[in-house]
């Protein structure tokens, strides 16, 4: 458990005060919903403040009497932006996110950590995957309908870990809290990537880590949720309109497309350096819900991402790559 938040706006202490913290700084308020500090400055890009606690509701609710599988099930039922034909996909990849998450959490931290943040936790597989590597696990993301989720997965196997809903360019969080930061399939779902470098750079400790993985805007082939090739590439109108024909919806709306050179500056920028990059390489285990043709392909990238000379070119142009940074290690 965190011991001191600070506002995000003005970065001034709060305290809890009758279901919510209260900055008496700026004279912002902060509401709790459910057990979770809702911190957010404003809403993420899919729905508008009151929709999002309204929709978490639901789900706080449904998942009294249900199970943590019965309610991702609920979600997608209830959810508009994916459609029926993606559900399983995106199902699967929410059951199996725990499983999922140990190869970074490794790259990240081999010998775990005094702290950990998992910035964007979605349905916490990470803070499962994390437990006896860390002495303290905080879970944030800006959808507190998630947070919901992750709460129900945590409660299930008896869990404890803290859960914060907050922008991830605005942290709750006193300078040097974390000693390590895992930010999978983050950066590219902000508004800002080089606020939230930033912001990161502020809660790590002295020498603490951050590890990053994101799609890859350089990747000419299909893109690894939508499966429309060169998204990265293809103009905003255009894609969006390919996007809509796909799948009906465009599911990329919402998306900053960066790449391993961007990403690098940016955190260099705010005071990170890399000391590691390389292409994500799939865990064909984690791919039962995707087509044969598609395993057979994901099977012949992973190997060819261990020889060194492709290695270093699918870095560069590749689908996914991940990253690992340390605060203020000089060169």
């Amino acid at each position: 458990m965190i011991s001191r938040l600070v506002c995000p706006a003005c970065r001034s202490p709060v305290e809890e005060r009758d279901e919510a913290y209260a900055c008496a700084s700026c004279g912002r308020a902060y509401p709790i919903f459910f057990g979770i500090p809702d911190f957010r400055l404003q809403a993420d890009r899919y729905l508008s403040l009151e929709e999002e606690r309204e929709k978490a509701a639901k789900l706080h609710e449904f998942g009294k009497a249900h199970d943590f599988k019965a309610l991702v099930a609920f979600y997608y039922s209830i959810t508009d932006d994916v459609p029926a034909h993606l559900e399983p996909r995106f199902t699967d990849y929410v059951l199996n996110a725990a499983a999922r998450s140990v190869p970074a959490l490794r790259a990240l931290a081999p010998n775990g950590g005094r702290s950990l943040l998992d910035l964007g936790c979605g349905s916490g597989g990470a803070l499962v995957a994390s437990e006896g590597m860390f002495g303290e696990r905080t879970g944030v993301d800006i959808a507190l309908r998630w947070l919901v989720i992750a709460q129900k997965r945590l409660d299930e196997i008896g869990m404890r870990a803290t859960l914060v809903c907050a922008d991830a360019e605005a942290l709750p969080f006193p300078d040097g809290t974390f000693s390590h930061v895992l930010a999978s399939d983050l950066v590219e779902n902000v508004r800002s990537p080089a606020a939230t470098m930033k912001a990161v750079a502020a809660t790590l400790e002295g020498r603490g880590c951050l590890y990053v993985s994101s799609s890859n805007c350089r990747w000419i082939g299909p893109h690894p949720a939508t499966g429309v090739w060169a998204v990265g590439i293809v103009p905003e109108k255009a894609r969006a309109s390919l996007l809509r024909r796909r799948h009906g919806v465009d599911i990329l709306r919402a998306v900053s497309f960066v790449s391993p050179r961007s990403i690098r500056r940016m955190a260099a920028a705010a005071g990170l350096r890399q000391v590691r990059a390389g292409p994500l390489q799939p865990e064909l285990g984690h791919l039962q819900s995707r087509s044969g043709l598609f395993r057979f392909f994901a099977g012949g990238y992973s190997m060819l991402a261990n020889a060194p000379f492709v290695r270093a070119a699918l870095l560069h142009a590749g689908p996914v790559f991940e990253a690992v940074f340390v605060k203020g290690l000089a060169k």
